[in-house]
């Protein structure tokens, strides 16, 4: 449930979903749309059927569940490769696990956005054409950030780092992700306030509970992120 937000908009966007979009000088929001009914009705049998572990991500249950196997497939960010594994190291378990597509939900095989990370020069910067440079100069050291395991966002060959062939069997993991990205819905924006959607997290803990629905969630990312963008004083069409 603590990922709930950028986990299942990932999953959204996956299926075909454009949660945010303009009409006019208005926002659109489409926070519920069939991607994301089709992702609800997919958790939520697994929810009802005890069929998926119901923790934390970023908690001791979702560690203890990957080590005792109880834990056999978990949908990520391609981030999460590079450490992921890193307690399974020395054990039976070290080398079996894969990096594998998303499922078609129906709009074909694609992936969505969940989290990352980016550098910019903020207003008021002394130096702002040599601090450009310098974040030109750091996302295009390719080897580099591929050695952490990081998926790069630049043009490029990149090698798999040791560590992760050895983690996951010896499978050029960088070049799955690759075709991860390059299947990335390609339309879907973030809009203003997307961080507000933190709010889906409760939602999830409440799912989680049996006291909501997962389509709850995506109720909660409609409503939060219309009033959001009307609080910042951005027309939203109705």
């Amino acid at each position: 449930p603590d990922e709930a937000q950028n986990w299942l908009s990932a999953q959204s966007a996956a299926a075909g979903d454009t949660w945010f979009s303009t009409a006019g000088d208005e926002w659109k929001v489409d926070a519920e749309g069939a991607g994301s009914e089709r992702v609800a009705a997919f958790w939520q049998g697994l929810l009802d059927g005890k069929q998926t572990l119901a923790t934390e991500r970023w908690g001791e249950g979702f560690t203890a569940a990957l080590n005792d196997g109880s834990l056999i497939g978990h949908v990520g960010a391609a981030w999460e490769a590079g450490f992921l594994l890193d307690s399974l190291d020395g054990t039976p378990a070290e080398g079996q696990w894969r990096v594998a597509q998303l499922p078609d939900f129906g709009a074909g095989a694609m992936s969505g956005p969940d989290g990352g990370s980016g550098v910019s020069v903020m207003k008021g910067c002394e130096y702002p054409a040599e601090a450009m440079e310098f974040n030109d100069w750091f996302n295009t050291q390719v080897d580099d950030l591929a050695s952490q395991g990081l998926v790069v966002a630049a043009k490029g060959d990149v090698e798999t780092p040791e560590k992760m062939l050895r983690q996951f069997g010896g499978q050029d993991v960088l070049a799955e992700l690759s075709t991860a990205t390059e299947s990335l819905n390609p339309d879907f924006p973030y809009a203003p306030g997307f961080s507000t959607l933190s709010k889906m997290n409760e939602t999830a803990a409440a799912a989680v509970a049996g006291t909501a629905s997962v389509a709850d969630i995506f109720t909660t990312a409609q409503d939060t992120a219309v009033s959001s963008l009307k609080d910042l004083g951005l027309p939203v069409a109705e």
